[in-house]
């Protein structure tokens, strides 16, 4: 085995090579979506790298590699989160990952961006640091990928080939022939990672960020009616609610307006979407 304990780096994919619906709608990074009032999706995962001290001894320096087509992460400060530009539809996830890998030893922890995890970081690096494998990959206790993984940086550098490389599809099999590859897999009392790709996904997060209560989340710069009723909503800074509305289950980006007494549920509407 070539992998060495050290966890040299904490690598987020936060970019997006074809923008879903949500995204268009919020005209931001995943990064950038707020949990709560307060604390973005980016600073969730500030916070989890701060835990990681407990079992590291000290927070791993942190990348965050977006497409060149994305929105760069405002909720990322300069000094805490270094932002990488790499253009994954030519590179491909495992070309990102083998280009990071330059310059670092030990291992590299990669995870997706856009995701809520429901356990807690340094738990979850414990147990792929148990594995002691050059990869070692978490999923859902159905072996559902999580998106959560340890990767030899020395391994990546290795890799044979250029150009467009996938990681699961091509990359893999490759480490999997001359080095060790192994999968933890979570227990059966719910998922630990919730992916948040589309609205449905977003919302779902949210309701477990907020432990199933009933949520509206309003950002300054919002326009929101006192007489409207948010259920399960987001509204962000830029979009508008009048009188009378009732938002249920939806996003509200940038440029979106509900008008008075409209009934609007189940959409994620904004200037772009």
């Amino acid at each position: 085995m070539e992998a060495a304990g050290v966890v040299g780096r904490l690598l987020l994919f936060a970019g997006a090579v074809r923008p879903t619906p949500l995204l268009r709608a919020a005209g931001r990074n995943v990064l950038d979506l707020p949990m709560s009032a307060d604390r973005t999706i980016g600073q969730q995962w500030l916070a989890a790298r701060e835990e990681l001290s407990t079992l590291l001894g000290a927070p791993p320096p942190l990348s965050v590699l977006i497409d060149r087509k994305s929105a760069p992460p405002r909720s990322m400060p300069e000094d805490q989160a270094s932002i990488q530009p790499d253009d994954v539809a030519f590179l491909g996830t495992g070309g990102v990952l083998r280009a990071a890998a330059e310059g670092l030893t030990g291992m590299m922890l990669v995870a997706t961006g856009g995701s809520l995890l429901t356990r807690p970081l340094p738990e979850l690096l414990g147990r792929l640091m148990d594995l002691n494998a050059d990869v070692a990959l978490l999923a859902e206790h159905d072996g559902t990928p999580t998106g959560l993984m340890l990767v030899s940086a020395e391994v990546m550098r290795r890799l044979p080939g250029a150009g467009y490389m996938d990681f699961k599809e091509q990359c893999l099999p490759k480490i999997a022939d001359r080095y060790q590859v192994r999968v933890a897999f979570a227990a059966d009392h719910g998922r630990v990672c919730l992916p948040i790709r589309d609205r449905e996904q977003y919302l779902e997060a949210l309701a477990h960020h907020h432990a199933g209560r009933p949520f509206a989340i309003v950002e300054e710069g919002a326009r929101v009616s006192p007489s409207a009723r948010l259920l399960d909503a987001v509204v962000l800074a830029g979009a508008q609610v009048g009188p009378n509305c009732v938002v249920a289950r939806s996003v509200l980006g940038p440029g979106a307006v509900v008008g008075s007494r409209a009934v609007l549920t189940d959409r994620a509407l904004g200037a772009s979407a």
